[in-house]
């Protein structure tokens, strides 16, 4: 953006206005009084420029002697046209250079206000272009799905057309199969054919054979009649046979159930025998016991013997000595 300049006319009046109040006309001094606005090397360009149109202050006159006067008029212009000459210079080349360093400056100025433009643009076109990245980003994630979608749709379609192929083949082999199968076909049915007229002829000879043996059937009937009724007399002998042998056979059944009771009774004698001669036994030892006991008491008399043999008597049960008990009417 372009900078608000300075007129030569407002730096020649703030420049008179100070020299007015007594104070020096300087660039600082001029740019405050101006609000601290234009270039410090347009300020100096101008401030140049008023210096150069104000008129030189004239020097008072002294009342001198006319000779010394005019001598030391001499000198001092002499002087002062030497010293003239040495700050005319000087400040020909102070006002050189700072017209040129004015113009430095102001080339600077505006180069910076180029720059600043520039970069303004820049600026600009980088948030466009920045927007510009953005959009693009967002086209190019849109781009890659439709890529990809692109090609899974051709995957797929490869797929589908690698399946058309192998069907296309397929078929081709079944067509050429079936082709085979039509002509295996024909020549079964040709085969048929053949094979008709040769059971055709051979359906007459059979016929023929037949007629020649329905003579040897009418036989072989009245044979196998025979040998059924035969057949018959041998079934009803074999089933006669079968029931005498199922009757052998339940006599058998019963004999071996019969056995089997017999085993049991014969089990249970054998230890009726054995508790009878386990009793005997104890009834052997217990006859050896009394007459032990009959034996002792014999030497000491008579009385005591009758009296042992009362108690022995008494000890023994009353189906042991009379052979019949009353009490338990068991023999």
């Amino acid at each position: 953006m372009a900078r608000i300049g300075v007129t030569s006319e407002q730096v020649s009046a703030v420049a008179d206005a100070l020299i007015g109040e007594g104070k020096q006309a300087t660039i600082r001094a001029v740019r405050e009084r101006l609000g601290d606005r234009g270039s410090p090397n347009t300020i100096q360009k101008h401030l140049s420029a008023w210096r150069d149109a104000r008129p030189m202050a004239a020097a008072a006159a002294l009342e001198l002697p006319q000779t010394l006067a005019a001598a030391i008029a001499a000198e001092i212009g002499r002087a002062a046209a030497q010293a003239r000459a040495e700050i005319e210079g000087r400040l020909v080349e102070v006002q050189t250079e700072a017209a040129d360093l004015a113009m430095t400056g102001e080339s600077l100025e505006d180069e910076r206000d180029s720059l600043i433009a520039q970069m303004a643009v820049l600026t600009t076109e980088r948030d466009t272009l920045a927007g510009k990245a953005a959009q693009q980003a967002a086209d190019l994630v849109e781009l890659t799905g439709r890529v990809e979608r692109e090609q899974q749709a051709a995957e797929a379609a490869r797929v589908e057309l690698a399946t058309a192929r192998l069907r296309a083949e397929g078929l081709t082999e079944r067509h050429a199969a079936q082709g085979k199968e039509v002509e295996q076909l024909r020549a079964a049915v040709e085969d048929e054919r053949k094979g008709r007229i040769a059971a055709e002829q051979a359906a007459a000879v059979l016929a023929a054979r037949l007629e020649a043996s329905a003579e040897l059937v009418v036989r072989a009937e009245t044979r196998a009649e025979l040998a059924e009724r035969q057949a018959d007399q041998v079934t009803q002998d074999v089933r006669k046979a079968h029931a005498e042998r199922e009757d052998a056979r339940n006599l058998a059944s019963q004999a071996r159930e019969q056995g089997a009771r017999l085993s049991g009774q014969v089990d249970v004698l054998q230890a009726e025998s054995k508790r009878r001669d386990a009793v005997e036994a104890a009834q052997h030892a217990e006859n050896e016991r009394l007459r032990v006991e009959l034996e002792a008491p014999r030497a000491r008399g008579p009385g005591r013997v009758a009296n042992a043999l009362a108690r022995l008597l008494s000890a023994v049960p009353c189906c042991r000595r009379t052979g019949r008990c009353s009490g338990c009417a068991q023999e």
